[in-house]
């Protein structure tokens, strides 16, 4: 039991491990990919032959569609999740400026308030004390006769009246800087409300410089794409010519081993040679010739009796046709060259850069062995006419 959870724990941490590079893969990474298997496949093919890859190639090529596809999924999640992160980050930065903003208006309203609780003490302490005294004042008014003079003037004593105009000038100097102060609070919110739309305007272009790098960004993913399917066609074309390489190579060693009894020895060198204008002017004076003996031989049997011109005819009407037959014969030289496999009219766009890869190592693989059996087959009289309609061997030996 214990063994048995070790190893589903070390199951579990390797499936953790590989969704994480998973989800780290990219687009790039899986062609890369690709074609390291690509490259794997074509040694294990060269070494045992397409045989044994046959059934294996068509599943992985699909594991790397579907990995592709999750590939580009995930971009496009990361994308989308990178600006939802930056929307988050900028209503976060908003929340916390109005957030420092009220806590500051809080601030100054509990300022405020606490200046105005102060003054409206002041105020009624004032009041109360001046109520104090206007009964003091009336107490001393009832206690005086009514026919007695009075000992002092109604008006308030002088000590009072200078107690009086200095609060009076005290509250006027508090409304004043209050004023102030109020002005100074109205200047200060202009100067945070121009500073808001500054940073609202910033704030703005930042976002506009985001949505473009985002296009941008796709826009370069896009060309990262073109780019990766443009590079796999181009490792498969230069596999094919890799391949296209190595069957000539193996073509020219057959020839060789074939054409060893045409290859002149360094002793023959000196021997008289004919260019190819002396070859044509034989073969024509060869024509001319056989012209003249079929004319003779027309001549000959109308000169004999009647039995043998029937006979004679039908020899010649033999020999003519099997001239004939060679004469249709000489202009074929060898058999006429296969479509190459990169044409345009066997290219199909609906085929995936992957799937493009992995196609050519299909189509090549029972059919490669054929072509050196059909080339080992021709023969020596077909080798030597090619040698001769090509205009590379100007001299030939006779």
């Amino acid at each position: 039991m214990p063994q048995y959870i070790i190893e589903n724990t070390m199951s579990n941490n390797e499936l953790s491990s590989l969704e994480s590079h998973i989800n780290e893969i990219s687009v790039v990474e899986v062609y890369d990919l690709a074609s390291d298997i690509g490259r794997e496949c074509e040694k294990i093919i060269e070494e045992y032959g397409p045989a044994t890859v046959s059934n294996l190639i068509p599943k992985v090529i699909n594991a790397l569609e579907k990995l592709e596809n999750l590939a580009s999924q995930n971009e496009r999640e990361n994308s989308m999740l990178e600006e939802l992160n930056n929307r988050i980050q900028c209503l976060e930065t908003e929340k916390n400026e109005k957030a420092e903003y009220r806590k500051r208006f809080e601030k100054e309203l509990e300022s405020i308030e606490e200046q105005w609780r102060s003054e409206s003490r002041e105020l009624l302490s004032l009041v109360n004390r001046l109520q104090d005294e206007n009964r003091r004042l009336q107490k001393q008014i009832a206690a005086t006769p009514t026919g007695a003079l009075p000992t002092a003037p109604t008006i308030p004593s002088p000590s009072h009246q200078p107690n009086e105009a200095q609060v009076i000038q005290n509250l006027t100097l508090q409304l004043d800087k209050q004023r102030e102060e109020l002005k100074a609070k109205d200047r200060e919110i202009l100067e945070n409300s121009a500073e808001l739309d500054q940073l609202t305007i910033q704030i703005d272009r930042l976002k506009h410089a985001g949505r473009e790098s985002r296009k941008r960004q796709k826009l370069l993913q896009m060309q990262i794409r073109t780019l990766c399917e443009e590079r796999a066609d181009f490792l498969a074309q230069m596999q094919d010519q890799h391949r296209e390489i190595v069957t000539l190579k193996q073509r020219l060693g057959i020839a060789e081993k074939e054409n060893e009894d045409l290859i002149c020895s360094k002793e023959e060198d000196d021997k008289p040679r004919f260019t190819t204008a002396e070859l044509k002017e034989v073969l024509s004076e060869r024509n001319e010739l056989k012209h003249r003996i079929n004319d003779l031989e027309e001549e000959l049997a109308a000169c004999k009796p009647l039995p043998e011109k029937i006979e004679k005819p039908q020899n010649q009407h033999e020999e003519t046709t099997n001239e004939e037959e060679d004469d249709e014969d000489r202009p074929v030289q060898g058999p006429l060259p296969c479509d190459p496999d990169d044409a345009p009219w066997k290219k199909t766009d609906s085929d995936s850069g992957i799937r493009k890869f992995f196609r050519k190592i299909f189509s090549e693989g029972p059919g490669s062995s054929g072509t050196g059996d059909s080339f080992s087959r021709r023969s020596l009289s077909q080798l030597s006419k090619m040698a001769l309609s090509s205009g590379s061997h100007s001299n030939i030996t006779v």
